[in-house]
């Protein structure tokens, strides 16, 4: 008998007359998921599915099918447009206020497929379906939805970047046409916006949305009302606080800004003038103390020592300053901190957070690492930080990825790669029953990723979010597909593994080629039942492969059986490591309760943990 190709090669061909095998399994997959007494789910566990050979030709196989179901009642299949759903489960449209929720975590409103496009393409992309989307909603469901994301408030599960719900923000000032509407928005523009990069970012995506709709000016008269509202309620400190940090060098972009709301007509105080005309002017220009400043002359002595920081070309000078004024890190342009001693006095008070962005460029001053060091290396700020090892892992990466560096490049590179190596288990646990599927392919360990992380290889990606998920939570449990047969088989991991002997488990398990089945992990949890799963996080290179027609209605199937009958809050997440784009067509109509997240990122973590609590769908 002539072998198959495997399950990579179901629906590439049809015989004449009867339907494919890609089809037939997709009718079998519905089918166990519309049956309430289904013959595969029996109450001791114990496993009826027949088993899929792959050494069965596509004739044969799509036979047994037939053959298979030929006795069970025929079904109405549901239209290629039509949502599927178990009879269990009424049929559901996305409200447009949930699309927009979905937008602000991963940039997309029809599909729940996180990537990471640059902000030209996110304006162009998505200027249509926002416009439309915040037509559809109240002013009050937009400001409620945006605070959840932007707000002071606190919130632990905010979106990873404010680009997003930036730009929802900007569409609806420059395209809503209700002018009731965008005043009862504009009167929470100072609780929407929060600080001063997300006032210049705003205004960036305001710029672009009005050059897409070729239109001559940079905004409308409802963004200008509320920039300037925003400056004016801000209290003098703050506006000050505003200029003193940071290197001195966004002054260009404000001045810009204030020049065109014509702030010197409005009804402000002239304390507030002045601290305007402050923070929109170049260092040279007040080191001579313009008239303009006359209402600030209390604020004279930090006014001018901020201003000799920035212009001081001697770091040795620097120290005095900073001592005497009090000021913090934040105060000091970064050519500075090339002086040992104001970065031994400065470091210790900078929050991790605040060390791991500087770190790419403050570990190219040699001799000044070691404060560095010290804080990093630090548990209880790590632990306290709640920073996953794959935001380690990537910025160790960032520190390799030239091709020719220095001898003490790569042992800083080590160093950050050490206290990625100490950080699993020290951030917060997510706190669900976890299911972590693998795909362990000898193939794939070796290779990189694409895109951004194309210098991170394939295995270290699967350990560090993986392994860290494991580490954290104490049930989980962690399992990878082993041959052809598309099984599942534990993976023996324990909590006293290091992450080195983490990936040494993972080569050792030797797979070859397997039949990677999405669907095989639903089947299987629904068999189970001793375990019930909260979260089913899966990690593979594509996660194409195995999914009949390149379709989420069958997963989605499975999903909703195993919501209605085991729990009503399970999550199905999947991270394509070494692709860029959707490996499946997802429904726009409905909630699936999927998930794809394309290669690996920094917000990657906070996604799942967002999606899993949900904050969006």
């Amino acid at each position: 008998m002539k072998k198959g190709k495997g399950s990579s090669s179901l629906g590439s061909k049809e015989s004449s007359g009867r339907p494919s095998t890609a089809v037939l399994v997709f009718k079998k997959c519905a089918r166990f998921a519309d049956s309430s007494e289904s013959a595969e789910i029996q109450q001791d566990g114990k496993e009826q599915l027949p088993e899929r050979q792959d050494s069965l030709d596509a004739k044969e196989s799509a036979g047994m099918e037939k053959e298979a179901i030929s006795n069970q009642p025929l079904k109405d299949e549901p239209s290629k447009d039509e949502p599927n759903q178990s009879e269990g489960t009424a049929i559901s449209t996305i409200p447009a206020i949930d699309k927009l929720r979905r937008f602000c975590f991963i940039g997309s409103t029809d599909e729940p497929v996180y990537t990471t496009p640059a902000l030209d393409l996110v304006v162009e992309n998505n200027f249509a379906s926002l416009k439309e989307l915040c037509s559809q909603v109240s002013e009050d469901e937009l400001v409620e939805c945006l605070l959840s994301v932007l707000g002071s408030e606190p919130n632990e599960e905010q979106p990873p970047r404010p680009d997003e719900p930036l730009l929802i923000l900007a569409v609806f000032f420059t395209t809503c046409e209700d002018e009731k509407k965008r005043n009862a928005v504009r009167n929470r523009f100072t609780d929407l916006i929060t600080s001063e990069s997300d006032l210049l970012l705003f205004v960036q995506l305001v710029k672009r949305v009005q050059k897409l709709l070729e239109r001559k000016t940079p905004f409308n008269r409802t963004v200008r009302k509320a920039v300037l509202n925003w400056y004016g309620t801000k209290s003098l400190d703050r506006l000050l606080h505003f200029w003193s940090i940071g290197d001195g060098n966004r002054w260009p972009a404000h001045r810009d800004l204030l020049y065109r709301l014509h702030f010197r007509h409005a009804n402000f105080l002239p304390e507030i003038i002045a601290a305007l005309r402050l923070l929109s002017s170049s260092p040279k220009e007040l080191s001579q103390w313009p008239d303009f400043l006359t209402p600030l002359t209390s604020f004279r002595e930090t006014i001018e020592g901020v201003v000799k920081l920035r212009l001081l070309t001697d770091p040795e000078q620097a120290i005095s300053i900073v001592k005497k004024l009090s000021l913090s890190w934040e105060h000091v342009p970064f050519h500075l901190l090339h002086d040992p001693r104001l970065a031994h006095f400065l470091i210790p008070h900078m929050s991790y957070e605040q060390l791991l962005q500087k770190w790419p460029r403050l570990s190219r001053l040699n001799s000044r690492v070691r404060p560095f060091a010290e804080q990093l290396l630090d548990k209880k700020k790590l632990k306290a930080s709640n920073v996953p090892p794959v935001r380690l892992l990537l910025e160790d990466m960032r520190l390799r990825k030239p091709k020719k560096c220095a001898t003490t490049s790569f042992q800083k590179a080590s160093f950050l790669h050490s206290v990625y190596e100490i950080s699993f288990g020290l951030n917060k646990a997510l706190g669900r029953r976890l299911h972590i599927t693998l795909n362990l392919e000898q193939a794939y360990l070796g290779k990189y990723l694409s895109g951004p992380c194309r210098s991170l290889k394939y295995l270290d990606a699967l350990v560090a979010l993986g392994f860290g998920y494991f580490r954290s939570d104490r049930k989980v449990t962690v399992e990878f597909w082993h041959d052809r047969s598309g099984k599942l088989k534990a993976l023996p991991w324990t909590n006293e593994m290091s992450v080195s002997e983490a990936k040494t488990c993972c080569e050792n398990q030797k797979v070859g080629k397997v039949r990677q089945s999405l669907n095989e992990i639903l089947f299987r949890a629904l068999l189970d039942m001793q375990n019930t799963f909260d979260v089913f996080l899966v990690l593979v290179p594509g996660a194409a492969r195995g999914n009949p027609e390149n379709n989420s209605k069958c997963l989605a199937a499975l999903m909703d059986k195993y919501r209605e009958k085991r729990n009503s809050n399970a999550k199905f997440i999947m991270v394509s490591l070494r692709q860029r784009q959707r490996s499946m067509i997802y429904s726009s109509g409905r909630n699936e309760n999927l998930l794809e997240l394309c290669s690996l990122d920094k917000h990657t973590p906070r996604l799942i943990n967002a999606f899993v609590r949900n904050k969006f769908y």
